[in-house]
């Protein structure tokens, strides 16, 4: 059980022991008066606001902090604005705080109501009170303020000399102004002794009541405290049995003591606060003292020291101990009413005041002594204890590296031997399973410590860091998996990073020697093959991983290709001749423009143009690495087209008969006679025509270079019936078709003539023998264009003469 526990188990078992006891223990004054209970029981507690007016508002409230505040002998301190013990210096352990310097135009009061026992012979009370008021000189129902007063509740009436009212002012009676300035004025520590004996078996009321201005800015709180005993004895009235000498001491706070020998009043003893016997007075001496306040703060009264005997009480500092590691243990025992205690070392208790402090550290065996007073007598007892200290022995001795990383051997730690039960934590995690041996390595960075026990005694270890670093986790990326010897340029991406994120640095090993420490990599390589590419990743506490992946340089080819020669709507080849590596994977794209579309095959299937003219074929070659690295050439390409197809005159021929026929040469040199009949020849620019059964009309396609055909027409027809035939134009230009107008016999015996004649008569041609035709000459001159007359004669099959007449034109 914890201090701060057993303090409120004893508190409690006081208080029981007071509110049961109280009427046995003559001279006590009533439960918690004294706020000895260390809280507000038995008394009532009241808050609110001052108003404009100057008065308050209250009512009834639970203990508010802040307004109703108990302050403890072992943490009080000095006010802020007096400099004055916050505790009441009569000795008590608890004193409290009504109000406070916030200014809010707070309001506040305690009060305490108690019937005296009508068996009671004398009962009065002795309170104190200290007062900080600030004075802002506003009006005095405006300013801050206290008030104490003890009310006989019968008749609703104020009991004489306890009805104290201080309004803020800068002329107070028994105030100072504070150091601190600002207007505030203070009263110290001030006793006021009332006697309450003419009050036995009435009921009376003790209130105190405080507030601060009635805006929001100036302040007023009061410091209070009861004595315990209620009989208005003197301190030391009591002898103690085996006391030689005997101090008798007034209430302090008086502005003058009186003592007489007796209560005839008649002899002077002493007009200090205390007088001494040596030896002490008989039993039964009765030493009045008269108590003068001082003015406005009391009334006079007279106390009785009536001289008794009393053993003095036992006193248990408890038995001998030893702690572990200078901690503290419990020591004393349970409090008893109406007792104090005060115990030496006082720096080495929790409470010097308490009946069972809690004691230590100590380093070496120290002895503490308790000193117990009993109130009602004043006789002090006395005891001691030793208390002794063992050290454990929390040295965690360290072997290993503390900062290590992830696989590596790293830190041991290690506490003592003589340690007979461990257990290691981690300090933000807690307990570590399984780790209960004198050694333990930790696997992961943290701040570790040990609970152990040594002799008997628990005992935790120092905090020791230990890191464990994580390893980086090693990545890149290259721009490509594959490049080109002819153009080749990687880019590798550095995607590392750090768990921990401790700074890195890096290296770049190449498998062709080269290293880089940049952060990415940008590297090309000359030849063809495979290259590993490795990053060691190192971060700033020395932990290092690597990755490695390869990358492959590959041959690229040339692109080139031939055609044949193009003409326009006929299918063209054209050639791949590309020099490319053989165990290369290649890839061909054809553009042809307006040849139509493309193509991916190495040799592609024949392309026709529809347009003449030039116009760019592209073949793009990629081999396998060299993605980004395509090749690709451009050729210019001629596409042609083919003439427009003639009709040559239409030629007769006798039946039975032949003649030699051609076409023109000048728009090409390959020849198809269609259909081939009645020819000696279908693909040749001459050919003889047999004249045998039928009329045949000839499409004679004429191919030239570019593969253009051209296609011409000529007819024959073949004359079946007797007669001549002889045409009525020729064109005698040289060029081997129709240059001879020649007349034909059919089925007749035999020519006589062939004459011609120009438009003026004259004669310029003449032949008797048949298959002799004119040539458009006359005696070797050309004759121009125009119309010319002819007489033919032959001899029929009735063996006579037959003269025809007609016109040949000719045609230049």
């Amino acid at each position: 059980m914890s201090y701060r526990l057993l303090k409120h188990f004893f508190v409690a078992i006081g208080f029981f022991a007071v509110q049961n006891m109280a009427k046995a223990q003559v001279g006590l004054c009533p439960p918690n008066l004294d706020f000895e209970q260390g809280d507000f029981s038995n008394w009532s507690c009241q808050a609110g606001i001052v108003n404009l007016d100057g008065s308050l508002s209250l009512n009834p409230s639970p203990p508010i902090p802040g307004q109703h505040t108990i302050i403890t002998a072992a943490t009080a301190g000095t006010d802020p604005w007096g400099f004055f013990p916050e505790n009441c210096p009569n000795g008590s352990g608890y004193s409290v705080k009504l109000g406070n310097s916030g200014g809010n135009h707070q309001a506040e009061s305690i009060s305490y109501t108690y019937n005296i026992p009508s068996t009671l012979t004398t009962f009065s009370m002795i309170f104190h009170y200290a007062v900080v008021l600030q004075d802002p000189n506003h009006t005095p129902t405006q300013q801050p303020r206290f008030r104490a007063r003890i009310t006989d509740v019968s008749t609703g009436f104020p009991i004489p000399c306890v009805d104290f009212d201080f309004i803020a002012s800068a002329t107070l009676p028994g105030f100072l102004p504070s150091p601190l300035g600002q207007g505030v004025v203070y009263k110290d520590w001030t006793p006021i002794t009332i006697n309450l004996n003419g009050y036995i078996g009435k009921t009376i009321r003790l209130e105190f009541t405080t507030n601060d201005c009635v805006f929001t800015q100036h302040f007023g709180y009061a410091y209070l405290d009861v004595n315990t005993s209620c009989n208005g004895a003197v301190q030391g009235s009591t002898v103690c049995i085996g006391d030689t000498v005997t101090t008798l001491t007034a209430p302090f706070g008086f502005q003058g003591y009186t003592w007489y020998s007796d209560n005839t009043f008649s002899t002077i003893i002493s007009t200090s606060q205390t007088v001494t016997f040596n030896p002490p007075p008989s039993v039964g001496t009765i030493y009045p003292v008269i108590v003068e306040p001082f003015p406005s703060f009391g009334c006079r009264d007279t106390l009785y020291a009536t001289i008794t005997v009393s053993p003095k009480p036992i006193a248990n500092a408890g038995a001998d101990n030893t702690i572990c590691n200078s901690q503290q243990v419990q020591i004393g025992a349970p409090p008893l009413v109406a007792h104090t205690y005060s115990w030496i070392p006082v720096g080495l208790v929790s409470n010097p005041l308490a009946a069972n402090p809690f004691a230590g550290p100590v380093t070496a065996p120290t002895e503490f002594i308790v000193s117990m007073t009993d109130l009602l007598t004043g006789c002090i007892g006395t005891d001691t204890m030793i208390l002794s200290n063992t050290v454990v022995d929390t040295l965690v001795a360290t072997t290993g590296n503390v900062n290590s990383c992830v696989g590596e051997p790293g830190a041991i730690l290690s506490v003592k031997n003589t340690c007979t039960s461990v257990q290691w934590h981690e300090l933000t995690a807690g307990p570590i399973a399984g780790a209960t041996g004198i050694n333990y390595s930790p696997p992961v960075s943290g701040i570790y410590w040990a609970d152990i026990i040594q002799a008997g005694c628990r005992d935790s270890t120092g905090n020791h860091a230990v890191f464990v670093h994580q390893l980086p986790i090693v990545l890149f990326t290259p721009s490509n998996d594959t490049g080109c010897v002819t153009n080749n340029l990687f880019t590798f991406t550095n995607n590392s990073n750090a768990p921990d994120n401790a700074a890195m640095t890096h290296l770049w090993k190449f498998s062709d020697g080269i290293t880089d420490i940049n952060t990415d990599a940008v590297k090309s390589f000359a030849n063809t093959g495979t290259y590993n590419v490795k990053l060691i990743t190192t971060t700033e506490f020395g932990c290092k991983d690597s990755t490695n992946q390869n990358v492959y340089i590959l041959p690229n080819g040339i692109p080139n290709f031939r055609w044949d020669s193009i003409c326009t709507n006929r299918p063209v080849l054209f050639y791949n001749l590309s020099s490319e590596n053989a165990s290369a994977q290649v890839n061909y794209n054809w553009t042809f423009n307006n040849g139509g579309p493309g193509s991916v095959l190495k040799n592609p299937s024949p392309v026709v143009y529809t347009t003449l003219g030039l116009t760019d074929v592209v073949l793009k070659l990629t081999a396998l690495g060299c993605e980004n690295y395509p090749d690709s050439i451009t050729k210019k390409v001629l596409v042609n087209v083919q003439k427009p197809g003639i009709t040559y005159r239409t030629i007769t021929v006798p039946e039975g008969s032949s003649q030699f026929v051609h076409v023109r040469d000048t728009i090409g040199t390959f020849y198809n006679w269609r259909p081939q009949l009645q020819l000696s020849s279908y693909n040749t620019r001459y050919t003889e025509f047999f004249a045998v059964t039928d009329d045949v009309k000839y499409l004679i396609d004429i191919t030239d270079l570019h593969t253009c055909v051209t296609t011409d027409t000529m007819q024959m027809l073949i004359l079946r019936k007797p007669g001549y035939y002889l045409p009525t134009a020729f064109t005698p230009n040289g060029d081997g078709l129709n240059d001879v107008a020649i007349p034909y016999l059919v089925r007749m015996k035999s020519l006589k003539s062939f004459s011609v004649f120009n438009r003026w008569g004259n004669l310029i041609f003449y032949s008797d023998k048949e298959g002799e035709g004119w040539d458009g000459k006359s005696k070797g001159v050309t004759q121009d264009s125009g119309v010319y007359v002819w007489i033919l004669e032959y001899i029929n099959n009735q063996n006579k003469t037959v003269t025809e007449k007609g016109t040949i034109t000719i045609i230049r």
